[in-house]
């Protein structure tokens, strides 16, 4: 039987990878990975915090049918009083023999496992002898950015002089998860907690506001976060190879939700600058998927897929029947080079300030995006004026800056209406 290991990597960007054609050495093993199993160009996430991403991505569910949305909705899962008896892919992997373990179940048990994950190689030598699914959550690309030395200073941009303002800045940056603009307040500043609590992970504040200046000192932390991440991914696959199950092991890497780098004033995700927003430096995730028996060495998928599709594509590689009722689609027939329709839309949703809303804070963003457009749409129930629409051209204006509402109105009403059909979406209820 084949294993899996599963790597989640928090707030990772595909674009400062160079298999994703970064132009700095962030992630030379990584990039091996990649060169040894299929790279997929164009991941799409499902929202813009990490626990609803996380069950997306475990689930094959978009969250418009997951709901697991908000602190609410999370107690009420965590109760068992979501999904109506659904069987998860987790719960059918145990079914069918295979020992499933992860991180932190205490958060994510109602996911279907027990199994706590501490040490990952002392974990992997363990379970050597068993078919296993591990799924294994790395932050160190989640705020703060803190990369020892030399990393600290690695990837900064030659003849680049850091300012003594910016130098304070980069304190924040280095201490602290939850950097917002004046005026904001997160529910860790009232006094109110997370459900992720472990130490390492406190959630620490502040308010910042950060200049062109500062851009690239805070970028050079991230990126060397990013090389300390794959020291770390080469630790767990070296771990595989000592076992001589290496490739016995598919191999997926990929994130929770992409990372704000300053592109438009705001550093992080939505949880931490409570400022979330469905734009590409947030939604798009990188996705390898090394299985050499299978997948061909080298392939480069170029289609937009969804994080949805990610489990489905597992099942799929195990020759195990998907669950009832997902929202992916398994993403081999793309790997095989099949003939087959693929569909071309893939949807998102986040709260602006994600995990960190307060619960008078009812605003939504929701979005569709194909391969050349996206509509963004900014509900907020209590306030009219914070309630639009965003279009924009992806072919012409990668970086998303020109809002086309006014002038693509075909196009803006044939998107809202496959938009707003997903947002209502209700499966477990059909």
């Amino acid at each position: 039987m084949k294993n899996v290991l599963f790597i989640v990597c928090d707030a990772l960007r595909p674009d400062h990878l160079g298999c994703y054609g970064y132009n700095k050495n962030t992630s030379p093993f990584i990039d091996k990975l990649a060169k040894e199993g299929c790279l997929f160009k164009n991941t799409i996430s499902n929202c813009n915090h990490t626990l609803p991403g996380i069950v997306s991505l475990f689930t094959g569910l978009y969250q418009t049918t997951h709901e697991v949305n908000n602190r609410k909705s999370y107690e009420e899962w965590k109760k068992g009083k979501l999904w109506k008896g659904w069987r998860t892919p987790f719960n059918i992997l145990k079914e069918k023999g295979y020992l499933v373990a992860g991180f932190n179940p205490s958060v994510f048990g109602p996911l279907g496992y027990e199994i706590e994950i501490e040490d990952l190689p002392k974990s992997i030598k363990e379970f050597k002898d068993r078919p296993f699914f591990i799924w294994w959550w790395i932050d160190l690309t989640h705020l703060p950015y803190n990369p020892d030395p030399p990393y600290d200073r690695m990837f900064l941009p030659e003849g680049y002089k850091i300012e003594n303002s910016t130098e304070k800045k980069l304190e924040i940056v280095k201490n602290k998860m939850i950097i917002h603009r004046p005026g904001l307040i997160s529910c860790e500043e009232m006094g109110i907690k997370g459900p992720i609590e472990k130490l390492g992970y406190e959630r620490t504040f502040a308010e910042a506001v950060f200049d062109e200046k500062d851009i690239p000192a805070i970028v050079a932390l991230y990126d060397g976060e990013i090389r300390l991440l794959d020291i770390e991914i080469e630790k767990y696959i070296k771990t595989l190879e000592s076992l001589c199950i290496l490739d016995e092991t598919i191999i997926v890497i990929t994130a929770d939700h992409g990372e704000a780098l300053l592109e438009r004033g705001i550093l992080g995700h939505s949880s931490c600058s409570l400022e979330g927003n469905l734009y590409d430096e947030n939604i798009k995730i990188p996705l390898i998927i090394r299985y050499p028996p299978l997948i061909p060495k080298g392939k480069i998928i170029n289609e937009q897929v969804s994080q949805v599709d990610i489990m489905p594509t597992i099942f799929d590689i195990l020759e195990i029947k998907k669950p009832e009722r997902v929202d992916g689609v398994s993403l081999l027939p793309l790997i095989k080079e099949e003939k087959k329709k693929y569909r071309q839309e893939c949807f998102a949703m986040t709260q602006p300030a994600g995990w960190q809303a307060l619960e008078t804070d009812e605003r939504m963003i929701y979005c569709i995006r194909t391969p050349e457009w996206k509509l963004i749409y900014n509900y907020d129930p209590k306030n009219k004026k914070n309630t639009y629409y965003e279009l924009y051209n992806l072919k012409k204006d990668p970086n998303e800056k020109e809002n086309l509402i006014n002038k693509n109105l075909k196009i803006k009403e044939k998107l809202k209406r496959k938009l707003r059909n997903w947002i209502k979406n209700d499966m477990f209820n059909r």
